[in-house]
């Protein structure tokens, strides 16, 4: 996700193709955690704490794989739109940039098994899906008063979305922290983008 960021802010196209190259690798590592995981449940016959460890690490993997195919599709849209310089890619730069703490701060709440940062994470979903409707509306409106921004400016607006859908990745992960550490498996209802809060 940093190298994508980073393409699409440095309009590096060489970067994107990095980004597009190593998707293979986490599709691989998202299979051998699987694998493992499978291997321990049919070993050992995990109960209770270390079964819902296992269970969790499978649900991330699957998460963090979808999140590799998200900044995926990004650098390809990166390579699509050339590497001139865009004004209009720093609409989108605030909530890169938040996306990209959060994701920060969810490896940190993993790695330490942090139910107050992951609560954190869970809790303030809505600050992306804000960040989200506010770059979308800038681009919206750039389209609106320039027809021929249109073509790049459909691109943006799909740059956009992946960067919101990883949010909800992120938020998703953070469940499955808790989960693993208290076995809570019941959240409030986030509600969807746009959907009026």
């Amino acid at each position: 996700m940093t190298q994508a960021c980073e393409a699409l802010h440095e309009r590096n196209i060489q970067k994107a193709e990095i980004v597009v190259h190593n998707d293979d690798i986490i599709d691989h590592l998202e299979l051998m955690i699987h694998k493992t995981a499978s291997d321990l449940i049919m070993r050992y016959q995990p109960i209770s704490q270390d079964l819902r460890q296992i269970l969790a690490s499978m649900r991330v993997a699957s998460d963090l794989e979808r999140i590799g195919d998200t900044a995926e599709s990004i650098a390809r849209r990166v390579v699509a739109l050339g590497d001139k310089p865009l004004m209009a890619v720093r609409r989108i730069s605030a909530l890169a940039s938040l996306v990209l703490e959060r994701f920060n701060s969810l490896i940190d709440a993993y790695e330490t098994r942090s139910v107050i940062n992951a609560d954190d994470i869970r809790e303030h979903d809505e600050d992306v899906d804000a960040a989200y409707m506010e770059a979308a509306g800038d681009i919206l409106a750039m389209m609106e008063s320039d027809p021929s921004f249109v073509r790049t400016g459909a691109q943006l607006l799909s740059i956009t979305k992946s960067f919101e859908r990883v949010g909800d990745r992120l938020t998703n992960v953070a469940e499955q922290i808790l989960y693993e550490i208290n076995g809570k498996t019941e959240f409030a209802h986030r509600p969807k983008v746009g959907s009026g809060r």
